[in-house]
């Protein structure tokens, strides 16, 4: 199976790339671990000892453990060279993930790490490459099944067999990816930074709303404690024990076991099997576990000092260690759990607890009781609470976006990580000496800024349309200085990083703002801003006569809407590809490479008859590629849907 796996997998590959056994051009260098009862082989070690914990950077120069000459004299550990790859082969993480990176100084490893020695022939960061971009393929392939703990056959590894191109085209592959990754990495790290900031806001705006801070021109009174020091002059105080009185009903087993979460407070359903393993110990006998109904509060005895605190909307069974609270007069309870979730009242749950450490604290009910809560009046509690749940709504819904924007440029990362290395993308090997990431930046600037300028009135653009326009103009027009990384995707050739960083200069530039007004999956429109239209004198000035070549492109697609620039787009695409072959496509190869070789969404959005007309059309006026500019990366293939 492993040997029908590694020809699949070479036939993805570059043809022109001769093939490899890794150990004609790499040899092992194991590791060990020096005695731990030997004190002067580890207090005063200051050479970095790798083990898989430590393998979670590309570049590994510092580890947790470090040891001393001694140990490496007196164990079966060696010294390991600066630029050599690295790889876990014994951990259980090997079931999903094959741990690579490279040395980035001297240093050893423990056993359950392998070094390689090189070759000439063979460049490092372009091997490190090579192991994360087929790293599905190669856990198929040399993953060892049926062992107590999962590890790589370094055998088979070592017999496995690579596409090496010539050094030179290693090492620009190598430049190309440590760029590129970079910058998808940079960005990746700036949209986890807006959930987080999403996030923090949000439960700021609540924790105002249900302490009082937002009451405008209205009266307030101190209350003399720290945790809450004014209130509104016509809201009390009460403890926790005057609202609330602990109750245990027993459990029926016919209720949901439900759940506290630190983060979204008491879960509305059943858990599921797999929730319940992560989340939960379910005890098979359920008659100690309490129950809750709508309304009751309840929290984590063990964890109401991290906010796990939280009001039911459903009948339920929660677990014994969970204390049960009713309420003993007329409130909106959900206004408590928002007051409670905010970190002076979480502080104040702390405060509360018993236990000399926090993983052993527990808050019991005689603690929780004397808590001083804030008692608005009813109608308020229900308007706030109705406002701070749409804050954190809106606040989730947003982040929702910014999440599965991620997760679509993680998708791209490893996708644009596997075409490289299997020789799938046109690497141009001076590229990185002509042009600069700020020229590169400027030039997708002012021709983003362009399209959408002479669109701004068209009914018919949008961002699929941009995106086409803009690799077209790369393609077609020779603008190679855009940089484009384009992969086959549903609506045609699609590079995510440049359309995000696109927009999103656009903007900062004072020219357009993109926007979805009915939300995440609709159209995008673009707003003109202060600046619009001013782009133009930098535009000549960076393009030439290339800058009339844009806007004849533009008026020739003016009038298109999105599926027939897509179709356009698609079928430039498959006929430019070919023409990189070294062949000639005829016009039955063009159309069944779009319905069949690009995307499964393509052979249910476009007919033969609809494509061959596109192409005629494309012919008809001068629309017919070169075998020139950015190849195209397939994603019909295994390795970038796993």
């Amino acid at each position: 199976m492993s040997a029908a796996l590694e020809e699949a997998r070479l036939a993805r590959c570059n043809a022109a790339w001769p093939i490899k056994r890794l150990r004609r051009i790499a040899r092992l260098v194991g590791g060990g671990t020096p005695s731990k009862g030997e004190e002067s082989f580890w207090s005063t070690g200051t050479i970095p000892w790798v083990s898989p914990k430590d393998m979670k950077a590309r570049v590994i120069t510092e580890t947790e453990d470090y040891i001393t000459e001694d140990a490496v004299d007196g164990s079966a550990t060696s010294f390991i060279d600066e630029g050599s790859p690295l790889m876990v082969v014994r951990s259980g993480i090997l079931r999903h993930t094959l741990p690579v990176a490279l040395a980035g100084r001297r240093l050893t490893l423990n056993q359950d790490m392998k070094a390689f020695r090189l070759s000439r022939e063979i460049d490092g960061s372009f091997l490190v490459w090579w192991f994360e971009g087929q790293s599905k393929d190669l856990l198929l392939e040399w993953r060892q099944f049926g062992a107590t703990v999962e590890s790589i056959d370094t055998r088979s590894m070592m017999n496995g067999r690579i596409a090496l191109p010539p050094l030179a085209t290693q090492k620009a592959v190598a430049a190309f990816l440590d760029r590129e990754t970079a910058r998808i990495d940079k960005l990746i790290a700036k949209k986890e930074r807006q959930v987080d900031l999403l996030h923090k806001r949000a439960k700021q705006a609540a924790a105002e709303l249900v302490t009082g801070a937002t009451v405008e021109g209205m009266a307030t009174v101190e209350t003399g404690l720290d945790h809450i020091p004014r209130i509104p002059a016509h809201w009390s105080l009460l403890r926790a024990g005057h609202l609330f009185h602990e109750v245990a009903e027993p459990n029926t087993d016919d209720l949901p076991v439900l759940s506290v979460s630190i983060h979204t407070g008491i879960s509305d359903r059943q858990l599921g099997d797999e929730e319940r393993d992560r989340k939960v110990n379910l005890i098979e006998d359920r008659s100690s576990y309490k129950c809750v109904r709508p309304g009751y509060l309840a929290y984590n005895m063990m964890r109401a000092w991290q906010g796990a605190v939280g009001v039911s909307t459903v009948d339920g069974a929660v677990s014994p260690a969970y204390v049960v609270a009713k309420p003993t007069r007329d409130l909106h309870s959900l206004y408590y759990q928002f007051l409670l979730r905010t970190p002076p009242f979480i502080e104040q749950m702390r405060r509360g607890s018993k236990g000399i450490t926090d993983f052993r604290l527990r808050l019991y009910w005689e603690q929780f009781r004397l808590i001083m809560l804030p008692v608005p009046p009813l109608e308020e509690q229900r308007r706030i609470a109705a406002q701070a749940e749409r804050e954190l709504a809106h606040a989730d819904e947003v982040a929702a976006r910014i999440v599965r924007s991620v997760a679509l440029l993680r998708e791209h990362r490893a996708a644009l990580i596997t075409a490289a290395v299997a020789g799938q993308i046109d690497i141009r090997e001076n590229l990185p000496a002509v042009i600069s990431t700020s020229n590169r930046d400027r030039f997708r600037l002012v021709v983003g800024a362009e399209i959408i300028h002479q669109h701004r009135s068209n009914p018919k653009f949008g961002r699929v349309k941009l995106q086409k326009e803009l690799y077209l103009a790369e393609a077609h027009l020779g603008i190679g200085e855009l940089q484009g990384n384009y992969f086959r995707q549903a609506a045609g050739p699609l590079d995510r990083a440049l359309i995000e960083e696109t927009e999103r200069a656009v903007e900062a530039a004072g020219f357009y703002r993109a926007s979805q007004a009915n939300g995440v999956g609709t159209s995008v429109t673009y707003t003109p801003l202060s600046n619009a239209g001013r782009h133009s004198a930098e535009l000549k000035s960076l393009l030439g006569p290339r800058a009339d070549a844009l806007a004849g492109l533009i008026v020739l697609l003016r009038d298109f809407g999105t599926e027939a620039v897509e179709a356009v787009a698609t079928l430039y695409a498959v006929w430019n590809d070919a023409l990189m072959d070294g062949r000639q496509p005829d016009d039955s190869t063009i159309v069944n490479g779009v319905l069949t070789e690009w995307h499964e969404e393509k052979g249910r959005k476009f007919k033969d008859s609809d494509l061959r007309y596109w192409l005629d059309w494309m012919k008809r006026n001068g629309l017919a590629p070169r075998g020139q500019g950015p190849r195209t990366a397939h994603t019909m293939t295994r390795d970038l849907f796993a």
